[in-house]
């Protein structure tokens, strides 16, 4: 077996992660996260994907991904991109705005499905995906 491909860790994408982390927790978002293996990005899911999720990193993603949140620590400026979704793209002096975002997108899903079928949308994404390969193997609530 050759060596690990494992590059460095980036702690500030770490500590990226901690404080949106705590900042939504403190809204009542359950939030799963999985640090990638071979890069320095940091996947957060919020209420079990219903609130969507962020990507946060040093470096474009795939294509093949889709996360409507991206806190990029290479980018200057933010902005958004019309994929087959909107996908909104951070700098780190914008995480404020961030989280604000991921905030009221929360607040626009329970509105859009009322609280009763949102909760419901969250224990049946988690029950059909624990077993799934991926993110969902891998990742831990925090």
């Amino acid at each position: 077996m050759g060596k690990s491909h494992r590059r460095p860790k980036d702690e500030s994408i770490r500590k990226l992660a901690d404080r949106i982390t705590r900042a939504v927790k403190a809204h009542g978002i359950t939030v799963q996260r999985y640090d990638a293996f071979t890069t320095n990005s940091v996947y957060l899911k919020f209420d079990y994907g219903v609130a969507n999720s962020v990507r946060i990193s040093d470096h474009m993603g795939k294509l093949s991904r889709s996360n409507r949140f991206n806190l990029l620590k290479n980018i200057d400026h933010s902005y958004v991109e019309l994929d087959r979704y909107l996908k909104y793209f951070y700098c780190t002096n914008d995480l404020e705005k961030l989280v604000a975002d991921i905030i009221q997108n929360r607040k626009d899903q329970v509105e859009k499905y009322g609280p009763r079928y949102y909760d419901f949308l969250m224990k049946r994404n988690k029950a059909a995906n624990t077993d799934t390969k991926g993110f969902w193997s891998k990742a831990r609530i925090v």
